[in-house]
């Protein structure tokens, strides 16, 4: 009967067309999903290589949208998974193997490459049959002969460059750290949020506490009034699951939907029912050597003894050396010797063992092997068997420090041989997983009370969001009064409830389909390298094959020498003759044994130095085999004992590339558990952050009416006792009943300004004080008294919506409309470019206290007082302080569209932010001290220059452009250093020197915090130059090639920089932040994702947008730079 296959079956191609629709239409896990299921099916198929091909086209198509390049080698990875499993897809396959290898500079997947061609040019054009059409459909655009030897050509080039240096991948090529995470959102925050923070920090520590424990009952029942039913139904499975199980985490094969308890029960199956694991015959298996072994490796000092005294003590006195004491398997007793050389050689051999100790790649072979080397040589000495037993020197290797300079040699020569590495990518798989579970990864614990009526939550969230991850999620209970315990510091929990970045975004999913594109990709990875398993168990089986072919080569000789003693010497047969008649006798037979015993003696006869299993040519190998009947005896047996000696080295060579790939496989198998495992509090988080949200929203709604219903009883008490107006009375309640509407605020105390000009009539707010979150304790701010100028808008003012007279609320909108004229936006690109420089944040924290003799502008004061307490993100804030800081410098910037002089200008002001102990910000922060050294190369002369201080380095824009243009593939760094190659200096004739011309010596004594590179334009480039030189920039540089005195690698990476564009001249800031840049607009809570730097390359090409000011801050701490 003839077998049938789902190609014919109406409803599998119908699956097969909804699948192609899906992804077409972008829902590639449903696409994915249902491929896999017909996988799973159909794995009996014929022409299961159809789905693998058409699987594998999906995740092509899915590595080329990956935004990171981790996830897409594991998606090109898992294509080649599903190209190696069939034959008909040999070109896709040896194709997959070039993208990887380009993609990682691997040279195993170029040799992977290379045989995969060659093999498919190999393969004869197969017969056309009825499925001939799917086949060409199926194949995706079959590549043609002449592409794969273009493919054989560019693999060989690789292979043979490799050999001179390391190949270079595309993960190389773009080293700039970029992790997955969801963009920000350019959203504005809501108003309601914006003063939780200040209502949290006035809590006392016993509300905080209590708002740590979570009915369910409210959870639930808000869960009802707010939510669908499909998260009712969800959170009541949750609950339930949580109560049976007592654990978050469950694992699920997302192949099958079945569900584990464990890591080590999802591993398990994963291994057994979808090919995720190999196991060998129990003849072929082998062993990693075991703690005892390791530990003996790793104690051991691996000095030398002297072997002549040794020796002369095992025969002459072995009851004493059988009295030795061993700790580890190594004994102190035995003599040393003085021999720097095999001290040398010993401590290399235990370097190596520790190494494949360590990466779990040393099999017992190995170790027998090396174990071979002390005895043979303790023979040669004459020493017996059962002496060295008796010593315990066969069970340490302390026997191998008995060994001579050549036989250390032979082990280290062997060892050597030995991989301790595969460049595979496994370890980039790794990282992809990682960037991918990083998201919904949770930190937090969520337990419950005895009576399960409360959601417990982590107390550490009372004094910080960045709890240690807890990757159990084992469920305790506990007596919920244990909270008085935990210490409440910080407002981190409203960064927490705010944050969604851990929460399950489309919950509720069914979780087979979670992550399930990477599952499948990470699966189809495992699955190939268990094939790669398989192949090399295969290869040990044919070494072991041979050997035992050998081994009957040997032993027919050794029954010649016994046929030999009862004969003359005439009518003896030569080994060669002998050998040659039993290959003539076996050649009816045509057995796998038989063909490699015939291989066997043609490498013996011949003297071959390498193994061989096949012949393409019987009759020719018989030939030889009868031309060479008269060799020698004794060529013979040299010729057995080297073949046998290679075939045992082949054999322990493969171990360890078994346990090479077995460790690859290991690891790609913890990423699928990983990406296995489900945490029910992702989805648990969504409801129950924006309960607690809304709880907390509602106790600071009544904080405010009942603090507004108190003031309005205090005002109205005191609008009596002064007996005010009636109008005065009317507008005091209107500003009452306006407040109420707020559902966020805060009493604040108005007081008198201390710094007020003489012409102002408006009071400046004070400071707002809060309860402290311990009881017995208050807080004022630690931040000082926020003193803004008569024309600054407060930032407390902003955030609290509190009661203003009408007069204020003039003065706020006139306040605004006025920073709206007057703006300068070189001014504000600049000062936004300076806030994202971390170091100064930090240096501003620290407590200030006025010079005796300098004076801060008011301006200034209240400017670095918003940055230490975020009061500038603050909506309308940014605004007011940046237009006062205009108003200040308006006399030396006047309206300079100069983004340089804007710097210099602000930098010159900062000057006056200092006290006694500390010398100025912009000394400590962004000034550069640098000595210039001038050796003249006639008169010898060096003169001593003093020291230079300035803000940074100033390069011509065309000259960085037509350097890159003319030397290509130079750096940015190194762009610059060749441009400051050009700076000479004449030999002072006035003290003295010649008068030449000499080139200059740049030296930094220390390294300043921010590293600054102002570029200089001409203002007429066309877009391409401007392109151009944007493109020579690069994000990260080390100062170290540019100046001397600095250690190496003294690396700063960009974090902000000031453009200008061409068409409207109005100044932008692009910024670092979160792992991507941003592009900062004026108004201070909104802002432009650009992306990676490539994207920046290509935003500032599209907007025509000049770089004019570059902001490097140093990565490391500047005490260990310099």
């Amino acid at each position: 009967m003839e077998s049938t296959t789902f190609l014919k079956d109406a409803v599998s191609v119908k699956l097969h067309a909804k699948a192609k629709e899906l992804f077409a239409n972008g829902d590639h896990i449903k696409a994915l999903e249902i491929i896999e299921d017909m996988i799973c099916v159909n794995k009996e198929d014929k022409n299961i290589w159809f789905l693998y091909s058409e699987q594998g086209y999906m995740f092509t198509k899915l590595s080329e949208k990956a935004e990171n390049l981790d996830v897409d080698f594991t998606f090109k990875l898992g294509a080649v998974g599903c190209s190696s499993e069939h034959e008909k897809l040999l070109s896709l396959c040896a194709h997959g193997f070039h993208t990887l290898a380009h993609h990682i500079g691997s040279v195993m997947y170029y040799k992977k490459c290379l045989k995969k061609a060659k093999q498919c040019l190999s393969v004869s054009n197969q017969s056309e049959d009825s499925d001939s059409s799917v086949a060409q459909m199926s194949l995706h655009k079959n590549k043609t002969n002449k592409d794969l030897e273009t493919l054989i050509k560019n693999a060989e080039t690789a292979i043979a460059l490799s050999k001179i240096g390391k190949l270079k991948g595309l993960l190389e090529e773009d080293d700039e750290p970029e992790v997955l995470e969801s963009k920000s959102s350019s959203e504005p925050v809501k108003n309601e949020i914006k003063g939780l923070r200040s209502f949290w920090l006035g809590l006392n520590v016993k509300v905080k506490r209590d708002f740590m424990k979570v009915s369910i009952a409210k959870l639930t029942s808000f869960v009802q009034r707010v939510y669908d039913r499909p998260r009712q139904n969800a959170l009541e499975q949750i609950l339930v699951s949580a109560r049976e199980d007592r654990k978050w985490t469950f694992w699920m094969c997302q192949n099958c939907s079945e569900k584990f308890s464990s890591a080590e029960e999802c591993k398990k199956h994963l291994e057994q029912e979808h090919a995720a694991g190999f196991k060998p015959s129990k003849e072929m298996d082998m062993k990693r050597i075991g703690k005892d072994w390791a530990r003996k490796i790793s104690v051991g000092g691996w000095e030398p003894v002297d072997t002549g005294a040794a020796v002369e003590m095992i025969k002459n006195r072995l009851a004493d050396v059988k009295a030795f004491s061993y700790k580890n398997g190594w004994s102190k007793e035995w003599p040393l010797a003085s021999d720097d050389e095999r001290g040398k050689l010993l401590k290399e051999i235990k370097n190596l063992l520790v190494m494949f100790r360590d990466l779990k790649i040393l099999p017992c072979s190995v170790r027998d092997c090396v174990m071979q080397y002390p005895l043979r040589y303790f023979g040669e000495l004459e020493v017996s068997k059962q002496s060295l037993v008796d010593s315990h020197l066969v069970e340490t290797p302390q026997s191998i420090c008995f060994l001579d300079c050549h036989e250390l040699n032979k082990i280290l020569n062997f060892l050597k041989r030995i991989k301790s590495e595969r460049d595979d990518g496994i370890d980039v798989v790794s990282r992809a997983v990682d960037s991918i579970l990083s998201s919904t990864r949770v930190k937090e614990k969520v337990d419950f009370d005895p009576q399960f009526s409360l959601l417990l939550l982590d107390r550490r969230l009372l004094k910080s969001n960045n709890a240690p991850i807890n990757d159990e999620g084992t469920i305790n209970v506990f007596d919920p009064n244990v909270y008085p315990k935990a210490p409440a510091q910080g407002d981190d929990i409203i960064s927490w409830l705010t944050d969604y970045n851990s929460v399950e975004k489309t919950f509720p999913i069914p979780i087979r389909v979670h992550n399930l594109d990477i599952w499948v990709a990470v699966l189809r990875a495992v699955q190939f390298t268990c094939r790669t398993l398989e192949t090399k168990y295969a290869k040990k089986v044919q070494v072991f094959n041979y050997s035992v072919a050998l081994t009957a080569v040997e032993d027919l000789c050794i029954s010649e020498d016994e046929r030999r003693r009862n004969l003359q010497e005439d009518q003896w047969n030569s080994y060669a003759s002998l050998l040659s008649d039993r290959c003539e006798e076996g050649v009816l037979r045509n057995s796998l044994t038989t063909k490699l015993f015939v291989c066997a003696v043609r490498d013996v006869l011949e003297g071959a130095s390498d193994l061989t299993f096949e012949f393409p040519d019987f009759e020719e190998c018989m030939n030889l085999i009868r031309g060479r009947k008269s060799l020698s005896d004794d060529i013979v047996l040299k010729s057995i004992a080297f073949l046998k000696i290679l075939a045992h080295t082949k054999v322990m060579l493969i171990d360890s590339k078994i346990l090479l790939i077995d460790k690859s496989r290991i690891s790609l198998l913890n990423d699928l558990t990983r990406l296995s495992v489900f945490d029910n509090r992702t989805y648990l988080l969504e409801l129950l952050k924006n309960f607690l949200l809304n709880e907390i929203i509602i106790m600071a709604s009544k904080a405010k009416l009942d603090a507004a219903a108190a003031a309005e009883a205090d005002l109205l008490l005191e609008e009596e006792k002064k007996s005010q107006s009636k109008k005065r009375k009317n507008t005091s309640k209107k500003k009452t009943s306006t407040s109420i509407s707020s559902p966020l605020s805060k009493t604040v105390e108005h007081k008198s300004s201390d710094i007020l000009e003489p012409e102002s009539t408006s009071p400046s707010l004070g400071k707002v004080e809060e309860d402290s979150m311990e009881p017995d304790a208050t807080l004022s701010s630690e931040r000082g008294r926020l003193e803004i100028s008569p024309n600054t808008v407060n930032q407390e003012e902003v955030t609290q919506n509190i009661p203003v007279e009408d007069s204020q609320s003039e003065h706020l909108e006139s306040a605004l409309r006025d920073a709206a004229t007057r703006y300068n936006s070189a001014l504000d690109m600049t000062l936004k470019a300076l806030l994202n420089i971390q170091i100064l944040k930090e240096d501003l924290m620290q407590p200030f206290q006025d010079h005796p003799e300098e004076h801060v502008p008011p301006a200034l004061r209240n400017f670095f007082t918003a940055i230490v307490s975020d009061g500038i993100n603050v909506e309308g804030v940014y605004s007011c302080l940046l237009r006062d800081l205009l108003a200040s410098l308006e006399e030396v910037i006047s309206m300079s569209s100069d983004a340089a002089e804007v710097l210099v200008t602000i930098l010159e002001s900062w000057h006056c932010w200092k006290n006694a102990e500390r010398e100025s910000l912009v000394t400590r922060l962004f000034t550069l001290e640098e000595n210039e050294r001038m050796s003249c190369r006639k008169c010898r002369k060096k003169p001593n220059y003093p020291e230079q201080s300035s803000y940074g380095i100033v390069m011509a824009a065309d000259s960085i452009r037509d350097l890159k243009c003319a030397l290509g593939n130079i750096e940015f760094v190194d762009i610059l250093k060749v441009i400051r190659m050009d700076y000479t200096m004449l030999c002072d004739v006035k003290t003295g020197g010649c008068g030449i011309t000499n080139l200059v010596h740049h030296i930094l004594s220390k390294c300043p915090p921010v590293f600054i590179i102002v570029l200089e334009w001409e203002k007429s480039e066309t877009e391409k130059e401007i392109s151009e030189t944007t493109k020579a920039l690069y994000w990260e540089i080390d100062i170290s090639r540019m100046y001397e005195g600095l250690k190496p690698n003294t690396k700063y990476r960009l974090v902000s920089m000031v453009g200008c564009g061409v068409e409207e001249e109005e100044h932008i800031c692009i910024a670092y932040e979160n792992n991507r840049w941003f592009n900062l607009r004026h108004d201070a809570l909104t802002r432009e994702d650009v992306g990676n730097w490539k994207s920046v390359v290509g935003f500032c090409e599209e907007r025509k947008v000049r770089p004019e000011i570059l902001f490097y801050e140093a990565t490391g701490s500047i005490d260990s730079l310099n």
